[in-house]
């Protein structure tokens, strides 16, 4: 019952967070799904264009008993052009358990389709530190959409 009930909440606050970058300043926004492993992930953030930019990943699992997690990234991109963009940042992320992790993402979002530069397919690598002590790498290769570029 208790995932259930976090689940809905994350969605809200999902929507939420999509409507109200549909009203500020902060515009374009980005959507993305990306898959690690086990987990999948749905995301939303501001443009992935930018020198700077966010985002606001959510697990989106079908893993019964799988704990729930909301990580926050702040992202620098390194290098743009118009095919890539290489980027590195800061990951927080908060486990439902109460666990803390953090890491440095190092990731490329390739364009491929020249006509169609708001679609972008994400390579990333992500060595994390938990606050139990763990020590990982994660891989993720997902697909994410710039609106309004």
């Amino acid at each position: 019952m208790k995932k259930k009930y976090l689940l809905l909440v994350s969605c809200f606050c999902l929507l939420f967070c999509a409507e109200a970058f549909s009203q500020s300043k902060i515009k374009p926004l980005h959507v993305g799904v990306y898959q690690g492993g086990l987990i999948t992930q749905v995301s939303i953030g501001t443009d992935f264009e930018k020198k700077y930019y966010g985002e606001l990943r959510l697990n989106a699992t079908d893993l019964l008993d799988f704990p729930f997690s909301v990580e926050g990234y702040f992202n620098r991109n390194l290098k743009r052009t118009d095919w890539y963009n290489f980027h590195l940042g800061l990951m927080l992320r908060v486990w439902e358990f109460g666990d803390l992790s953090a890491g440095l993402p190092l990731g490329l979002t390739i364009k491929p389709i020249e006509a169609h530069r708001n679609l972008g397919i994400l390579l990333e690598t992500t060595p994390i530190v938990s606050s139990f002590g763990n020590v990982g790498l994660r891989g993720v290769l997902g697909i994410r959409y710039s609106f309004g570029n």
